[in-house]
């Protein structure tokens, strides 16, 4: 609440200041409402774990539910001068998912809560961006952050089911953006968790009082090519509303412990992160019509802990006003700790979704399956059913 009352405050003042300074700074708002009704199929099946052999992959349980969600975001930006703008963005569900079950009995989950709150400075030929800056959620990003929100050992991270836009949907640090003709490079800083405190008792036997400092910090290059723009500057003739994009990042996590009073170290000895994405498309603006197809691939090693891979893959046409979109993702994880140690974990997801506009109002029907597999033995299916609508101002 603190945070919210001071974003009102610092609104109201912004919005104050920009009427009587007559536009002296450009002030932009927005924002996004959703309710999604769902109904969803979870069942659990006898895991490895199970000592009698001859019921892996039988079903244990079925739980079967509905419930109506809601979901928001709303943010502003001010433009300070030509070089410099501030942004603030505020959803519901920070630290868990955007979406929250709508009960009386329990409301904390849609109080807003802070995702973004950052500069950008746009010196001539760059861009950076400083703070707590927006990020969109790729195979890389989704399979990195994914341990960061779900902290649960058996699990052990499931980046199908978009942990990155839902649960994260930022980094903090800073990020910097050089465009050379048709290619984009870039750097990013990021730290999982900032802040934390210790205090030493200098005339007392008392152990130091410490709270958790910074555990990770990763530094990640890229690039961006526009393809399409590319072969156009060799002198090759490009077709009308082609587009076409290859991303490539690498990364380099260091994790340093909790920074206690025994300098212990992180769990992680080594941890590779890399990752890239492709993508091609035709549209027409005139007739409404085209399609797109996406392949994205993320790599994550932690020393120790796992070996993970995922992709994904995702096709989408339109025709005058419909969308319809096809999504795979699979995601392979070798254990090396733990009750499944020895084990390699496959999570699969498959999305369906429709798209249409009508008088202002966003609605997307879709359906969803999630299955998990340990060991070539199901533990885990679940199967949803949603209608999303979505106003947007």
């Amino acid at each position: 609440m603190r945070i919210l009352l001071t974003v009102v405050i610092f609104t109201a003042m912004l919005l104050d200041t920009t009427i009587a300074a007559e536009a002296a700074t450009d002030f932009n708002w927005w924002g996004m409402v959703a309710v999604r009704g769902r109904h969803e199929s979870y069942k659990e099946y006898v895991d490895i774990s199970a000592s009698d052999t001859t019921k892996w992959g039988t079903v244990r349980y079925t739980d079967d539910n509905s419930k109506t969600r809601l979901g928001y975001k709303f943010g502003f930006s001010l433009d300070i001068n030509e070089f410099i703008t501030a942004a603030v963005t505020l959803r519901s569900g920070v630290g868990s998912v955007m979406w929250q079950d709508i009960s009386t009995e329990n409301t904390s989950g849609l109080s807003p809560g802070l995702q973004e709150a950052y500069i950008r400075w746009t010196p001539p030929k760059a861009q950076v961006l400083m703070g707590r800056i927006p990020q969109s959620g790729n195979a890389m990003w989704d399979l990195y952050a994914a341990s960061n929100n779900i902290r649960d050992p058996v699990r052990q991270d499931n980046p199908t089911d978009g942990v990155f836009n839902d649960k994260m949907g930022f980094l903090n640090g800073i990020k910097l953006l050089v465009p050379v003709g048709p290619v984009t490079m870039r750097a990013v800083y990021h730290t999982d968790y900032v802040g934390g405190a210790r205090r030493e008792y200098s005339s007392s036997s008392s152990s130091p009082e410490i709270t958790p400092q910074m555990d990770s910090y990763t530094y990640v290059g890229g690039l961006s090519v526009d393809i399409m723009q590319t072969l156009a500057s060799f002198g090759q003739t490009m077709p009308t509303g082609v587009s076409s994009q290859l991303d490539f990042d690498y990364g380099k996590p260091h994790r340093i412990g909790d920074l206690r009073d025994t300098d212990t170290d992180s769990s992680y000895a080594d941890e590779k992160l890399w990752g890239m994405s492709f993508k091609v498309g035709r549209f027409s603006p005139t007739t409404h019509t085209g399609s797109e197809f996406q392949y994205s691939y993320g790599y994550n090693k932690r020393e120790g802990i796992y070996e993970s891979r995922f992709s994904d893959y995702k096709l989408t046409a339109e025709f005058r006003g419909f969308r319809l979109t096809f999504r795979y993702q699979d995601n392979t994880q070798e254990m090396t700790e733990g009750i499944y140690k020895g084990h390699e974990a496959d999570r699969t997801a498959t999305h369906i979704y429709l798209n249409t506009t009508l008088w202002g109002l966003d609605i997307q029907p879709r359906y969803i399956k999630f299955e998990t597999k340990v060991g070539g033995h199901k533990a885990t299916s679940n199967e949803r059913y949603e209608v999303t609508s979505t106003i947007r101002f």
